[in-house]
């Protein structure tokens, strides 16, 4: 083989390696499945928005904040067998909402077919009593087979159950999905070959009914915008985002609240993994006068300590159950030093760490 010729097939073999790729229904998560991520802080997530052709994206220098785990349940092995024998459920929140109006064991139901993976319904628990919600205009997730320059639009129509004791909730709209560029990825995780993806969410929410509350009946009727964007990077084997960057788009503007990529084990000093999630959110982070801590609304006793990165106690504070609809708390820190800390949550039974830093 001669110089030239030997120069060409090198050439097409490092093009071939790197290849746009085609997603395709098995490249979801299935029934069974447990898939292991992490959550970095925001603003370790560097450049999100720039894409293109045979692109490489470096977010090797995420900070890992937390690990948690998605797990898909059969829907049989659920509260919610309703959704039949090829439904499968991933639990979203222990609960929502405060007494009476509380709801529990929040799931949501996923299906597949050759050509679409979509949200199928939500299961909610009542008092006692577990609720089936199915969409009637079932929201596609993605579409098949995905790949660069595909543009797809699809609506979505979801109601809860009305009891007559509670109001209804409900969401109708559309979303666009987008796959705006292809290369490869690098992670603390590792690298991948990737399809970007983008998808939007435009969807009017509504709360309709009454409520009761010392003897007056309050009608409600309620309605307000509800619009999310999500910049996914997929790949090939992994069932999950390679990673995810999402928020929710305001008058236009989009405000990053989440950053998650697809990860292994891993172990911090001082840091330990979620076996729960006793805190629900924790913003602004990072802040120079205090943190809002939400905790779920059937969770108690729960205490707060703030260390430093030696495990020296720094602040704690008792997190006990509150009136309000949103179990909502605050920690003080505007006489903490700047720096980056733990913010250890625990209860009898569990424990949950996250970094922070005050600035």
């Amino acid at each position: 083989m001669n110089k030239n010729l030997l120069i060409l097939f090198i050439s097409f073999l490092s093009s071939a390696s790197f290849s746009q790729i085609s997603i395709t229904a098995t490249q979801m998560p299935a029934s069974g499945d447990t898939i292991r991520y992490s959550n970095a802080s925001l603003t370790s997530v560097g450049d999100y928005t720039t894409t293109g052709i045979n692109h490489i994206w470096d977010f090797s220098l995420l900070d890992t904040i937390s690990q948690a785990i998605r797990k898909f349940e059969p829907a049989l092995s659920t509260p919610y067998f309703y959704f039949g024998a090829t439904g499968y459920g991933e639990k979203t929140a222990d609960s929502v909402g405060v007494n009476p109006f509380l709801f529990k064991n929040i799931y949501s139901f996923y299906k597949k077919t050759a050509t679409k993976f979509y949200v199928d319904g939500i299961g909610l628990t009542f008092s006692g009593f577990p609720i089936p919600n199915f969409y009637s205009d079932k929201d596609e997730l993605y579409l098949f087979p995905l790949t660069y320059l595909n543009r797809d639009s699809s609506t979505f129509k979801f109601s809860t159950v009305s009891t007559g004791t509670i109001p209804a909730y409900s969401k109708q709209g559309y979303r666009i999905t987008e796959a705006d560029g292809w290369g490869t990825i690098t992670t603390p995780y590792g690298t991948s070959q990737c399809l970007r993806v983008v998808t939007t969410q435009y969807s009017q929410d509504s709360i309709k009914g009454s409520i009761s509350f010392s003897g007056f009946t309050i009608p409600l009727n309620l309605g307000f915008p509800n619009y999310t964007k999500s910049y996914q990077w997929l790949s090939l084997g992994e069932k999950i985002p390679y990673l995810e960057v999402s928020g929710t788009v305001t008058t236009g503007n989009f405000v990053l609240r989440n950053v998650k990529y697809r990860d292994n084990k891993r172990s911090f000093v001082g840091l330990e993994e979620e076996s729960i999630d006793l805190a629900l959110s924790v913003f602004p982070n990072p802040t120079n006068t205090e943190f809002n801590i939400i905790i779920p609304q059937n969770t108690s006793d729960v205490v707060a300590e703030i260390t430093d990165l030696q495990g020296k106690l720094i602040l704690t504070k008792s997190l006990n159950q509150n009136s309000q609809i949103v179990n909502q708390h605050q920690i003080d820190v505007s006489s903490i030093a700047k720096g980056t800390y733990f913010l250890n949550f625990s209860t009898s039974k569990s424990k949950q760490t996250l970094k922070i830093s005050v600035q």
